[in-house]
């Protein structure tokens, strides 16, 4: 890209553990830690070339890993990806009964990318229902009654 000269996007992906404590391992929290850092650390050195580089973090999305986290946290061998997504729409969103999916973490990602974003840099885009911005616990008070 630099020798290139035409500036560009470098889109990393790290996760919501990255930002919130308590949501994966310490080797899997630590290692979407580190790409938040060398996404902002490309973002300085990269920036004089006119590349951008940023990075989305995602959390809940029902992939093999989760659902194979929530089987063996929860000891129900058979539990399928749609009840895992039940339970991210119900306790793990603020957006109730919404769970994300990979097209939400893509179309982010294709946004980052394009031209439209073309004045972001060294910005993590969290692609998590709310889950890391409030108490998903809390919400009851705002629903009617």
């Amino acid at each position: 890209m630099i020798s290139a000269g035409r500036g560009g996007s470098i889109v990393s992906s790290s996760s919501s553990a990255a930002i919130m404590g308590g949501l994966a391992s310490h080797a899997y929290t630590l290692t979407k830690g580190a790409i938040l850092g060398i996404t902002r650390s490309a973002a300085c050195e990269l920036g004089v070339h006119g590349i951008r580089v940023n990075c989305v973090s995602p959390h809940g999305i029902p992939s093999e890993m989760l659902v194979k986290s929530y089987q063996e946290y929860l000891g129900k061998p058979n539990m399928t990806i749609e009840e895992v997504s039940d339970i991210i729409g119900r306790e793990g969103s603020l957006l109730s009964g919404r769970c994300g999916s990979f097209e939400d973490v893509a179309q982010a990602v294709l946004f980052l990318a394009s031209d439209e974003a073309g004045y972001i840099t060294g910005h993590n885009l969290v692609v998590d229902g709310g889950f890391t911005s409030a108490s998903v616990e809390m919400s009851s008070f705002y629903s009617d009654k």
